[in-house]
């Protein structure tokens, strides 16, 4: 993130004028946290200040609109059964042990899950936390009115769920599931304490959750701070370590930085500067730390018709319906450049779906920068050069003579990296007559639901672009990103297929993904997956991002990790 590097006289002002006053939204009753900064004590206790450039719209990770929803609640709500460590291996949380066929936890037919809880777990509110929490959790998570946008994979295929003790749950599915582990990763929800599971949406608990997490809320001031204080009932004895920790809003690169740099905050998502210019800047207070990341940028084509009320495959766009304009598009864009100068530092090449972990596929780049074949390519589609530069149709496939050759590019706001990323890409558009329109949304817009009429969701765009990722397994987002069966309708608004892509090969690729328990043919369905997408492309990956945290040198026991987030492993910070 290739900023200029500011005065300290100048950042401190954009810090005042970031961390200005907002509505308090939702207080809870709470201990009062430390102070932060370089005042903090310098072992045991303290708070610790974490920067995020948006406000998430809950805590909910189920109802996560956008990836900052999991920054923050991964210190809270998101604790379950398992979790995924830094070297991408799931280990127990609140189970005792992950179960296997050695081990007796699952059948030999892999058809039932035996979980057995650690003993005397407790909610934070000190409620006993039993199997019955794992079948009300199995409940929501396989109502199909539960509004739940992730996470979701696999539920369906549960037929029943035995609780012989509190301890125990018994799980049998229709069919193998090999995503089983990964299911219930992301935290359980207290029966006690939500509501009712077709009423997910509304449940207090996605802004206020009782959790098994080190930490629970204490304090949400909308637009500036989220609190959170020590869950006085967490499962690991002395731990969590700190006494708080406090999420700061703040949109501005720069004033993020300046924070950092003057001790009024520990840790810092997404720094604005290249990991040079950061280490230079905070040198002895700081340091910018990467790690493989699994944001992967890719440009999504609306294949279908927008605007048209009609939110299903049935009318072709009238731009991008026809394959050739996309190659065009494809091979306009100077990756090389994009990734080398533009985000000089932070990205690396990616050309599909599955660009890291165990299924990673290794695909040529299907149409490499290449103008005069994008010219090429737009002249075969009936696209003529009008006379301020950009195309026309003559003879397209599916747009009137005389069509523009103009599309929109939708993003969202508060990440310098993407506005640079589309920026670039206007020009590279620009320069084979292809006219490209920014126009970046809040998170809450772009990654909206159905129901609040956010424009992938009902098909009224034509190219988005934005960085998505998935964990060590990767079945619940790519069935729902890529089956024909997860296109987004009235009828099924939680659907990810926002392409509106329909390829029996892929379905038929992800169907066998899903179940089986052999790595290697797992593997080989998924980059079938990725090659259709070279082919077809609904879409063209760009590039896959470092992970980057800037953090505090007095920090103790922060570990930056592929699959987890800023906050992952909260309970072990501690001050030097």
């Amino acid at each position: 993130m290739k900023l200029k590097l500011l005065t300290l006289f100048v950042m401190m002002g954009l810090v005042l004028s970031a961390c200005g006053g907002a509505e308090e939204s939702k207080p809870a009753p709470a201990s009062e946290p430390a102070p932060s900064g370089e005042s903090q004590p310098q072992t045991g206790g303290g708070t610790v200040t974490l920067i995020i450039p948006e406000e998430p719209a809950n805590l909910n990770y189920f109802l996560a609109d956008a990836a900052i929803v999991r920054q923050v609640a991964e210190a809270t709500s998101m604790t379950g059964l398992a979790t995924i460590d830094e070297n991408g291996d799931f280990i127990p949380v609140l189970a005792e042990e992950l179960p296997t066929v050695e081990n007796g936890g699952m059948s030999e037919d892999y058809l039932t899950v035996t979980w057995k809880l650690k003993p005397n777990l407790k909610w934070s509110d000190g409620e006993p936390l039993t199997s019955d929490d794992i079948r009300f959790t199995i409940e929501v998570l396989s109502n199909p009115n539960s509004g739940a946008l992730v996470g979701t994979t696999g539920f369906d295929l549960i037929t029943s769920v035995e609780t012989p003790d509190d301890q125990t749950a018994i799980l049998t599915y229709s069919s193998p599931y090999p995503g089983y582990l990964d299911q219930f990763s992301y935290g359980l929800f207290p029966r006690h304490a939500t509501g009712e599971p077709a009423d997910m949406m509304n449940w207090a608990w996605n802004r206020n959750p009782v959790s098994a997490g080190p930490f629970v809320l204490s304090e949400w001031v909308s637009g500036e701070s989220i609190t959170m204080v020590r869950n006085p009932n967490y499962f690991e004895e002395g731990k969590p370590y700190l006494d708080s920790l406090v999420f700061r809003v703040v949109p501005e690169p720069a004033a993020q930085t300046a924070m950092m740099m003057n001790g009024e905050a520990q840790i810092h998502l997404w720094p604005g500067e290249t990991p040079e210019e950061y280490d230079a800047l905070l040198k002895g207070k700081a340091h910018y730390a990467t790690v493989p990341g699994i944001w992967n940028m890719a440009i999504d084509f609306n294949l279908s018709a927008p605007f048209d009320g009609d939110p299903t495959a049935s009318a072709p766009h009238p731009i991008l319906g026809d394959l050739r304009v996309r190659q065009a598009i494809a091979s306009a864009i100077d990756y090389d450049t994009l990734i080398n100068d533009v985000t000089s530092g932070i990205t690396s090449e990616s050309t599909n779906p599955f660009a890291y972990g165990w299924y990673k596929c290794d695909l040529p780049r299907p149409f490499p920068y290449n103008v005069e074949k994008a010219n090429q390519l737009l002249e075969e589609a009936g696209w003529v050069m009008g006379d301020d530069g950009i195309r026309v149709a003559k003879g397209a496939l599916y747009a009137k003579d005389g069509t523009r050759l103009s599309l929109e590019l939708q993003g969202y706001t508060a990440f310098d990296p993407l506005q640079r990323t589309e920026e670039f890409i206007v020009e590279n558009l620009k320069a084979v007559g292809i006219e490209a329109r920014i126009q970046n949304y809040d998170f809450s817009i772009i990654f909206g639901t159905f129901e609040d009429n956010s424009p992938r969701a009902v098909g009224d765009f034509d190219m988005l672009i934005f960085d998505r990722g998935f964990t060590t397994e990767p079945q619940s987002y790519n069935f729902d990103a890529y089956h024909s069966s997860r296109i987004p309708t009235a009828e099924n608004p939680t659907g990810g297929n926002y392409f509106r892509w329909v390829n029996p090969t892929v379905d038929s690729a992800l169907e066998t993904a899903g179940s089986s328990f052999d790595i290697e043919v797992r593997k080989e369905a998924y980059c079938k997956v990725a090659e259709q997408v070279t082919k077809d492309l609904p879409q063209v990956y760009l590039y896959v991002f470092l992970d980057g945290y800037g953090y505090a040198d007095n920090l103790e026991g922060y570990v930056p990790s592929t699959w987890g987030s800023m906050s992952w492993g909260a309970q072990n910070w501690k001050y030097k």
